[in-house]
């Protein structure tokens, strides 16, 4: 019995797959016919309409339909070979042009009616297309079939080796058309009243116009329910995972303690407006006798550190403990120094816990927080480990969440002894465009600290030519001289053969001879042990080394007030999320700072145009959009590689207003069927499941 033909069926009994083919179709995720439909494509030509020979435009792709009138085949000196195909119509002839492909004439007889697609080129006074596409012209209903190449707009798809765009293009068709004989060959998976109100296609029509459209209306509403269709059951999934986590009892605490009022009272500067707001929306969760789950979004040197240990305060003065956890040594260890000092004068220990901690240090530490003695624990993923057990655990900072996982995330709720669930406070110091945080973050409340502190000093940001570069070092004296200190940051750490970028090895030792001679400098990259690490940058805090020549490993975490100089080699090759922490290292302190960008080679005019943006702009929301426009998210924020799912089509930031209407639609269908055990519901529930098992390795981390 012929096993039914479905989208569970493997390519491999789709005709011309052998195992070559096969493999280079598993390269690209294709296993299944729902896997091939859903592999959409990139771009498309379109060559729906076509063009006589006498009003061909040089230079412009263009659709012709003639009559073949010759074939001919010429051997170039080099022993290779040139096959021409000359066509006609009323107005002209045209030459198509293939090189070594024999097997092509075999393809073409005189009078045969033809339709070429491909690049106008005038060659020798004559007009000519090189390699173009093309489809033979057929009138008998039994050899008659739908063009695939040309004549139409044409998809065009993400190839691999062995797999070539004409076959896999046929390849997409010949499934389509074995599942246009099945009944029902695409379920509907969103419901019908939400499709007309959104005036959406049905699945099965986005799928096939998504891949062969007739029209380019078609094509249009293709994509448009496709998007919907990202947007909707990523939200859905989110919006469901809120509501399990809202039915969870979380910890209920009181209002702030003598802990708090003292660590405020005595701060030598008062919280910012924004700071307080984002603490009352903090308070208000712990009140609720419902699981926080909050993000606290806020650009470079907004206060984000100190809201986080106010907000650890509230639930060690109730007699709680708490964890913060970062993804970095260096990061976890400046934290862990930070808190240490606003800490010991309110007689709260903090300990730090990473993957490089002794093992005798880590037996005491691991000791004294079962029990109960350290309020507040600090480190990298380590503090999650099995055999970290923290009884009275009421709250998880969990600081640049993007770079940990859902699961990760998720088990740094466990609370040990108490019945209830910890709270979870997320921070990030990327800012991130609000589109992008409703798809990355839709099962958190968003906070937003939008106020920096007062009495920072302002910071300029300049341009700066390699053959200028000595006016940047007579600068950085300058700063040195009135005992300031210097960041100078490099892309790469060692030179490497065909890389024209300066490396921070071989600069740190230039620059320690020629530009600051009187002066220590430090190296600092990723290569180095964790403890190495650690001591560069306390001697550099405390100003033992005046110029630090470093990677990126400074990007997060690094605060050194009396910091006044970023000097950033080749800008080109960093993002503008990651050039903006780099700027953020820096105007921490009363004193004015400056940052150099110092570009050695020349500048394309879409780099240098980024460069001046970021030089021009400040406000880390501002870069973040721009940066997600150039880039896009998954390249911008590692969305594909840390915890949200990768999006084929939908763009969060170019389809902000229809991600709301998913955030809004999702929660209008749960709160009509919070249980999803409606008719409607359950099948909902159903690809709820699927897409939750579709993109299990991105929510996992």
């Amino acid at each position: 019995m012929k096993p039914e033909f479905s989208l569970q069926t493997s390519v491999q009994f789709l005709k011309s797959v052998g195992p070559a083919r096969f493999r280079g179709l598993s390269r690209l995720g294709l296993q299944t016919v729902g896997d091939l439909l859903d592999h959409f494509p990139h771009r498309y030509f379109d060559r729906s309409e076509t063009v006589a020979i006498g009003r061909l435009v040089v230079g412009k792709e263009e659709t012709i339909l003639a009559e073949v009138l010759t074939t001919s085949e010429r051997r170039t000196r080099r022993g290779g070979s040139v096959q021409t195909v000359t066509i006609g119509d009323d107005t002209g002839v045209l030459y198509c042009i293939w090189f070594n492909m024999r097997f092509l004439l075999k393809q073409f007889r005189a009078g045969q009616k033809v339709m070429v697609s491909g690049l106008v080129q005038r060659h020798n006074g004559r007009l000519q297309l090189t390699h173009p596409d093309f489809e033979k012209v057929v009138s008998s209903a039994k050899e008659k079939q739908e063009g695939l190449h040309t004549g139409r707009i044409v998809p065009v798809y993400g190839l691999t080796a062995g797999i070539g765009q004409h076959w896999l293009r046929a390849l997409v068709f010949q499934a389509l058309t074995r599942l246009d004989e099945c009944s029902d060959f695409y379920p509907e998976t969103i419901p019908v009243a939400l499709c007309r109100k959104r005036n959406l296609c049905s699945a099965a029509q986005a799928r096939r116009n998504i891949h062969f459209p007739a029209t380019r209306e078609a094509l249009v509403a293709a994509r448009s329910r496709l998007k919907y269709e990202e947007g909707f059951f990523l939200q859905l999934f989110t919006a469901w995972r809120r509501l399990q986590n809202d039915q969870d009892h979380g910890i209920r605490l009181e209002k702030p303690g003598d802990l708090t009022r003292r660590l405020v009272d005595d701060l030598p500067f008062d919280l910012t407006g924004a700071q307080r707001r984002v603490l009352s929306e903090v308070l208000a969760d712990f009140k609720s006798g419902q699981v926080m789950h909050r993000l606290v979004q806020g650009d470079v040197g907004c206060g984000k550190t100190l809201v986080a240990f106010i907000a650890c305060l509230f639930v060690v003065e109730q007699g709680y403990q708490a964890v913060m956890m970062a993804p970095t040594e260096v990061l976890a260890r400046q934290h862990g120094l930070t808190l240490r000092q606003w800490a010991e004068p309110l007689n709260v220990s903090v300990e730090t816990l990473t993957g490089s901690t002794p093992a005798a240090e880590r037996r005491r530490i691991l000791s004294s927080v079962a029990a109960g003695e350290i309020d507040l624990l600090v480190g990298t993923h380590a503090v999650i480990q099995d055999d970290v057990r923290v009884p009275r655990l009421a709250l998880s900072v969990i600081d640049e969440q993007h770079r940990f996982g859902v699961r990760q995330r998720g088990k740094s709720t466990s609370s040990g002894e108490i019945a209830d669930q910890s709270h979870v406070l997320v921070m990030s110091a990327t800012p991130i465009p609000r589109s992008l945080a409703l798809t990355l973050y839709g099962d958190l409340d968003l906070s937003l600290i939008d106020e920096i502190p007062s009495g920072r000093g302002s910071t300029k940001t300049e341009i700066i030519k390699g053959t200028d570069e000595n006016k940047v070092w007579q600068a950085c004296r300058r700063q040195v001289e009135q005992g300031h200190q210097v960041f100078v940051v490099h892309p790469v750490i060692e030179e490497t053969e065909g890389q024209d970028l300066k490396a921070a090895t071989v600069e740190f030792e230039r620059l320690s001879r020629e530009a600051f001679p009187e002066w220590k400098c430090a190296l600092l990259h990723g290569r180095l042990k964790s403890a190495e690490k650690q001591e560069i940058m306390a001697r550099f805090a405390a100003n033992e080394y005046q110029v630090l020549v470093a990677t990126t490993v400074i990007e997060v975490g690094i605060d050194v007030p009396n910091a006044t100089v970023m000097v950033v080699q080749n800008p080109e090759r960093f993002g503008l999320a990651q050039l903006h922490q780099l700027r953020g290292r820096i105007g921490r302190g009363k004193a004015s700072a400056s940052c150099y960008l110092l570009c050695d080679g020349f500048l394309s005019d879409d780099t240098y145009r980024r460069i001046r943006f970021f030089a021009d702009n400040h406000d880390g929301f501002t870069l973040a959009e721009e940066d997600l426009r150039i880039r896009g998210p998954g390249e911008s924020y590692g969305t594909r590689q840390h915890g949200a799912p990768g999006f084929r089509l939908l763009c969060p930031l170019a389809d902000a207003g229809l991600i709301h209407q998913c955030h809004q639609d999702s929660r209008d269908i749960l709160q009509a069927d919070p249980g999803l055990k409606s008719s409607a519901g359950t099948r909902l529930k159903k690809c709820l499941d699927n897409f939750r098992f579709a993109n299990q390795s991105e929510l996992s981390g």
